[in-house]
């Protein structure tokens, strides 16, 4: 309960008995008031009529109608005239009847109405005695009307201090709400700041130390990030070209190379310049760096053509680019193209072209292949280049024969998603130093009819290339929503979505719809986990999926991470639960820019995961870079 309720709780019960025993006190004086009112009716009825009977001399039948007459124009009882021997002369009694209360008033007041006598005589002689009691039915109905006009003033002075008791409860504590918000922003990580002109000396102070702890948690995260960033251009950038290295090359070339890929394929080229130690004897270290810097301008022009192009500078002498999506045939123009300006080039600085020269090697690749095969392909290229007279060398690779062709591969993915052939398995996300399961990783398998089953990797090969993959995507979420897994329950699931299949117009809409119907009945919290290249780039459309997400408390992770972003505000703004890396990423960074990424992210609450760990060595290598948190066959080596 909040302290608003629990403060506006205790004063209502306080106003509460506070009026009911004012509302008391006041029925208990109209109670004895209306007591004290019957035995003065009744005093002042009897003394007024036995003078009226002292005019009738004595004459029974006169007296007899003038207490008829009285009796008829008031609220009595009973009126007697009885003689001094006891005798009864005159009598008039009102009909016993239940007052018009409710029975419960009847048994918690009990009213008696008092007799009132006075004598009567006729000159100086005594006739008898008058005797006068009120009506106490009368009575009942008077009180009762009192208890309904004081319970409902009582009411309305009720409502009206209860509003000015919430209006200024609401005044008071509202920089306590202030604090509140504070609060559950710092616990999802977002750095704000409140002001500190509240009237309050207890709430001031209480801001004044949250605003300190952002401030240095948000302090914390900007070092980080103008560390990582720096960091980042040493170790990815190369000092002369100022393109991109070898490094960045190895941690950016997997993104190409997975099912899942947005890109199905294209070409690599491979450029290595010879002659650059005569060069540098000739025209001296400086014009040879401004020759290469000419060549890498070349180079990243055409790269910037083509969309996702790399091009880097893998070693003293050799440029490397890898094309998505551009056919051998257009390479093929693209390397002619190439070699003419880099020809150009040399021939400017007036090097001989038989000293310093250009080889050039057109290879293609397939997001099958293996990071490996892609680069010995490409030496290979090159390797043949320089054996030929042009210094080119174009190497098709033939596409090698399916096991199915791409037409079974259609009807058996179609017939999975019309008959939910699916299922869906999960891998352990472990804590290695705690020794504990952190997340269940959802996976799915295709299983045939007849009784075949395919992994991922299998399956989504074919799947992109026949344009199949989101309808699959869209497929298992409505699994994952419409009949969840209840071995499931309590527990923290993940599950990838693809570049792709984010990106498709219709998704959003599809996932609102879903979220919508079944997310409420969710028995696990779910995180979704996104590529790192959608998300950093912090679009107006993630801004949308982040804001649905977090309707419905679904969180997000950043996968296929390698600190490529030119700024990480990103990660504080959309506030993943956790970064997932290939482990050579970990393995490969050098401690300044592990210690930057780990400062960014602690401040901002993000853990760190390794993927790919398949083995206690590589296992042991992350955890004295305190990386403990991992993913891949090596879990099923830890004892939890």
């Amino acid at each position: 309960m909040t302290l608003f309720k629990e403060i506006a709780l205790l004063l209502s019960i306080f106003l509460f008995m506070l009026l009911l025993t004012v509302l008391t006190l006041n029925f208990k004086n109209a109670s004895e008031s209306v007591n004290e009112r019957l035995y003065e009716d009744a005093k002042n009825t009897a003394t007024s009529l036995s003078l009226s009977l002292a005019r009738a001399k004595g004459d029974i039948s006169m007296m007899s109608i003038m207490i008829d007459a009285n009796f008829e124009s008031g609220h009595y009882g009973n009126i007697s005239l009885v003689s001094l021997e006891d005798e009864l002369l005159h009598e008039r009694k009102a009909k016993k009847e239940i007052p018009n209360v409710p029975s419960w008033f009847l048994n918690i007041v009990n009213l008696k109405a008092p007799v009132a006598s006075a004598n009567v005589s006729a000159g100086w002689n005594p006739i008898g005695v008058l005797n006068v009691q009120s009506d106490v039915s009368y009575a009942y109905t008077q009180l009762y009307d009192i208890l309904i006009s004081l319970c409902i003033s009582f009411s309305i002075l009720a409502v009206i201090a209860l509003i000015v008791l919430n209006s200024v409860l609401i005044i008071i504590l509202r920089p306590l709400k202030r604090v509140q918000l504070q609060a559950e922003a710092v616990v999802r990580n977002e750095f704000v700041v409140e002001s500190t002109d509240i009237f309050t000396k207890e709430f001031r102070d209480v801001v004044i130390g949250m605003n300190t702890m952002v401030l240095k948690a948000k302090a914390m995260f900007d070092k980080g990030n103008k560390a990582l960033k720096k960091q980042k251009e040493l170790e990815y950038t190369d000092k002369v070209t100022k393109l991109k290295n070898r490094k960045y090359f190895m941690h950016k070339l997997p993104e190409y190379l997975k099912v899942d890929s947005s890109s199905k394929g294209g070409i690599n080229i491979i450029i290595e310049i010879s002659g650059l130690i005569e060069a540098n004897d000739v025209i001296g270290r400086e014009n040879v760096n401004k020759l290469l810097n000419d060549i890498a301008d070349v180079l990243r022009d055409y790269a910037s053509q083509h969309q996702h192009a790399i091009v880097t500078r893998m070693t003293p002498k050799e440029f490397f680019m890898l094309i998505p999506d551009l056919s051998y045939e257009d390479g093929m123009i693209l390397v002619d193209g190439i070699d003419s300006f880099i020809q150009d080039i040399v021939q400017e600085y007036d090097l001989e072209s038989s000293e310093v020269y250009v080889a050039l090697g057109l290879s293609e690749y397939s997001y099958k292949d293996k990071i490996g095969v892609l680069l010995a392909r490409a030496d290979s290229a090159l390797t043949h280049s320089k054996y030929l007279k042009n210094n080119k060398y174009l190497q098709k690779v033939e596409n090698t024969s399916e096991i199915m062709s791409k037409y079974e591969w259609k009807n058996v993915i179609v017939n999975a998603i019309e008959k939910n052939n699916f299922s869906l398995i999960t891998y352990n996300i472990v804590d290695a130093k705690n020794k504990e399961e952190i997340y269940k990783s959802i996976s799915y398998i295709l299983k045939t009819d007849d009784g075949i089953t395919y992994s991922y990797d299998q399956f989504m090969l074919p799947a992109n290339q026949l344009g199949l993959s989101n309808g699959i995507y869209k497929h298992i979420l409505n699994v994952i929503f419409k009949k969840p897994d209840t071995k499931l329950r309590g527990r923290v699931c993940s599950i990838k979505l693809s570049y792709d299949y984010i990106m498709h117009d219709e998704t959003y809409k599809d996932m609102k719809n879903l979220f919508d119907n079944y997310a409420s009945g969710l028995p696990f919290k779910l995180i979704i986990e996104l590529p790192d290249k959608l998300v950093r780039t912090n679009s107006q459309e993630i801004k949308e999926y982040k804001a649905l997400f977090d309707r419905y408390k679904i969180e997000i992770a950043i996968v296929e991470f390698i600190g490529e972003g030119t700024d990480y505000q990103y990660l504080q703004d959309l506030r993943p639960v956790y970064i997932k890396a290939d482990k050579n990423y970990f393995i490969d960074q050098n401690e300044h820019i592990l210690s930057a990424l780990k400062l960014i992210t602690d401040s901002a609450g993000i853990s760190l995961i390794a993927t790919g760990v398949s083995n206690m060595t590589t296992l042991n290598t992350l955890t004295k870079r305190d990386i403990y948190v991992i993913e891949g066959e090596v879990t099923e080596m830890i004892e939890l």
